[in-house]
């Protein structure tokens, strides 16, 4: 996988990359935390993508209870994902037939054996909050998310775990503080539209650019509104014109 030379990885999208100051730092433990329906999958299916396309192992740890056809049919009309054939080139890890009955240690096993045996650079867990619920105490997801943190760092791979998060409520969980990049997706549900942000929470070792971004969710994904993300966030006039423009 092509990794940049300051040692970060494009999650696909440019403003997103420039927002981060280049991409995502290699061997990280990402949260892309936010509400239902603000586009917390497909920003992680972004970013798959792009690691398959630059040649990298990718893989979907998937907890979500669905098979992986119907969400294969639920995404496939995404241009960079269902028509490129990426999808399937995905390595896919169903962790929710019994996922409840499973231990945190053995979970964790068998994340860690798949990104080893495949040479995973970039992991994607949806969603993560499945596995949090199993926890016995604080203490002991602590545990799991310190040991799943230094398996990425050993096995160079970037770690995104998603989940429906509601800030400032949830931040004090330990996923939340353990990660290195908070991704935070929101929306806005208006008479006429929904308004859909993201705004960086917290990234460790690095600037970023600050503020909510407006975007649209399209066939070809993630779509910014405005200019440029380095006017440090929205104007919501400007947004709302740039989804229903003046006639």
């Amino acid at each position: 996988m092509d990794i940049e030379p300051d040692g970060r990885i494009s999650t696909g999208l440019d403003w997103l990359d420039t927002m981060l100051g280049g991409g995502l730092a290699k061997q990280s433990l990402v949260v892309l935390a936010g509400v239902p329906g603000s586009g917390k999958s497909i920003l992680a299916f972004h970013i798959l993508a792009q690691a398959v396309q630059n040649g990298g192992n990718a893989m979907l740890v998937t907890t979500t209870h669905q098979p992986v056809s119907k969400m294969r049919t639920q995404y496939s009309n995404l241009s960079f994902l269902g028509p490129t054939g990426i999808f399937d080139r995905l390595e896919i890890l169903e962790l929710d037939t019994d996922i409840e009955g499973d231990s945190l240690l053995r979970l964790l096993n068998s994340i860690v054996s798949r990104v080893q045996e495949h040479k995973v650079g970039v992991a994607v867990i949806d969603s993560f909050r499945a596995i949090s619920d199993v926890a016995r105490s604080r203490g002991q997801l602590w545990r799991f998310l310190g040991t799943l943190s230094a398996q990425l760092v050993e096995n160079n791979c970037v770690g995104l775990l998603v989940g429906e998060y509601n800030f400032p409520r949830d931040l004090d969980l330990p996923e939340l503080a353990m990660a290195d990049l908070v991704i935070y997706l929101e929306v806005d549900r208006l008479v006429s539209t929904d308004l859909r942000t993201l705004r960086i929470y917290k990234m460790r070792g690095g600037k970023y650019i600050e503020g909510r971004q407006a975007f649209q969710v399209t066939n070809d994904g993630i779509m910014f509104l405005g200019s440029s993300p380095e006017q440090g966030g929205i104007d919501l006039e400007d947004a709302f014109e740039s989804i229903w423009p003046a006639e």
